[in-house]
């Protein structure tokens, strides 16, 4: 996928102002916070990290306490903090508008309903379904994205017309949730001088898609970085563990239910790019400073394994290009993308605790088929690892993951001086080839598929 670079962020000393000079300032003034309830706020943080509580939790019980923080400033201040603390400076003036939770609920379903089309979403649940991160009863995930964010969002900024609305449940904008204001001003910055609406289109539609996902990471994380910033966070606790599951209860909104019941995967893309983006943005910051910050904004990452990784983003390390050679017969491709190392590690997430089993990814490519007659489906997924050994972790943890998930035991089978392994499970049948550094798997519930990769071999 073409990663497009953009020379016009630049930062904002460049333009004349003195940066530790303005930052010293707005740390001595007009925050938001008296004496007294900065020190509140300070101990409440070290307190959160004398007891290791994980980063998110952190995050999100910072945004459940913001709007019980009187607001001495105005939004124009907002702004300017934005500025300075960003060092990038807005071309132009962002109209903000506050909506009650009602009317954001509005707002919401009716994005939802104009943005995300049905021929999409059937797409992506058929690959959520098919790969194994639901189980096989049908999952309507467009209904169930929708509700997680009427239920969680605070705020948003639409990069189709500059417009940015905030959640403001009495009307006061004295106790408006300031760091939501700045982390959507924010985005209004980076959508005045990189264009986010034409960054989206360059990138898959699919929000389940790896390379789409690092790019909403690099930009939600550089948005809760400035907001962290603002608000003097402490930067060391950014890279510290976390379970989402035990979390979730702390939204901000109050109204977690939706999120906490949904299936794994929409509950980590829901959370990732905030969580993991401003984990990669911090890394970045520490290595690079601000000119690292403005180095990501030009050269946006292109896989979470960049986001997960920092090291590999800094060193340029890019995904591989994966082409699937094999082609079901009688069937019509009708989805294709990448799905990544984040997306991996959920796939095959136990006990509730995020592990790095995709360590090593070097790139993938999923394909899905039907055939129109039949109502038959094929899926075909190819992953490259950057050693063997990677390869060889990964492929026993997928092994065990299927066996699992589908209730059967793979058997050993060998064609044509090719190893591989294949089961069944009701009506649906599985393929696995491993080779060097390579894995091919196949699921589908039509065995005469099966048989063609395993070219007149037999496993049972």
């Amino acid at each position: 996928m073409r990663n497009m670079v953009y020379n016009s962020f630049p930062l904002i000393n460049e333009w004349g102002c003195s940066s530790v000079g303005r930052v010293s300032e707005w740390h001595s003034e007009g925050r938001g916070f008296d004496s007294l309830q900065l020190h509140f706020f300070r101990s409440f943080i070290q307190v959160m990290k004398k007891n290791r509580f994980p980063l998110l939790l952190l995050l999100l019980s910072f945004l459940f306490i913001s709007p019980l923080i009187p607001d001495n400033g105005s939004i124009k201040d907002s702004k300017k903090k934005v500025e300075a603390f960003g060092r990038v400076k807005f071309k132009q003036n962002v109209p903000v508008k506050f909506l009650g939770r009602n009317e954001m609920k509005a707002y919401i379903g009716e994005w939802f309903e104009r943005e995300y089309p049905r021929e999409l979403v059937e797409k992506e649940a058929l690959f959520i379904r098919l790969m194994g991160f639901v189980d096989g009863k049908p999952t309507d995930i467009r209904e169930q994205r929708k509700r997680v964010l009427m239920e969680n969002t605070g705020g948003v900024y639409n990069e189709k017309n500059g417009e940015l609305l905030v959640l403001e449940e009495d009307g006061n904008t004295d106790s408006m949730n300031n760091s939501v204001i700045v982390h959507e001003l924010r985005h209004a910055i980076q959508d005045q001088h990189l264009d986010l609406h034409k960054l989206l289109s360059e990138r898959p539609p699919s929000d389940f898609d790896d390379r789409r996902l690092s790019l909403l990471a690099a930009l939600e994380g550089d948005a809760t970085f400035i907001m962290l910033q603002v608000s003097d966070f402490d930067s060391e606790l950014l890279q510290s563990d976390y379970a989402s599951d035990s979390l979730l209860s702390y939204s901000p909104t109050g109204n977690y239910a939706q999120l906490s019941s949904a299936p794994e995967i929409i509950k980590q893309q829901f959370i990732m790019p905030y969580l993991e983006g401003v984990k990669f943005i911090d890394a970045i910051f520490q290595k690079k400073k601000w000119d690292g910050i403005s180095l990501v904004m030009r050269e946006l990452p292109l896989s979470s394994e960049q986001i997960l990784h920092p090291e590999k983003y800094l060193a340029k390390e890019k995904p591989l290009a994966v082409t699937i050679d094999s082609r079901p017969a009688g069937f019509t491709l009708v989805h294709a993308g990448v799905i990544g190392e984040f997306y991996l590690n959920i796939l095959l997430k136990a006990s509730g605790r995020y592990i790095d089993q995709a360590e090593g990814w070097g790139g993938d490519q999923f394909e899905i088929f039907s055939n129109a007659a039949s109502g038959k489906t094929c899926l075909l997924w190819e992953s490259v690892w950057d050693k063997e050994d990677y390869c060889n972790s990964f492929y026993q943890e997928f092994k065990r993951f299927i066996e699992k998930k589908f209730g059967f035991d793979f058997r050993q089978g060998k064609t044509k001086d090719i190893d591989f392994i294949a089961g069944n499970s009701g009506n649906d049948y599985f393929f696995i080839h491993k080779t060097g550094n390579r894995i091919f798997y196949v699921r589908s519930d039509d065995r005469t598929q099966i048989n063609d990769f395993i070219r007149g071999g037999h496993y049972d």
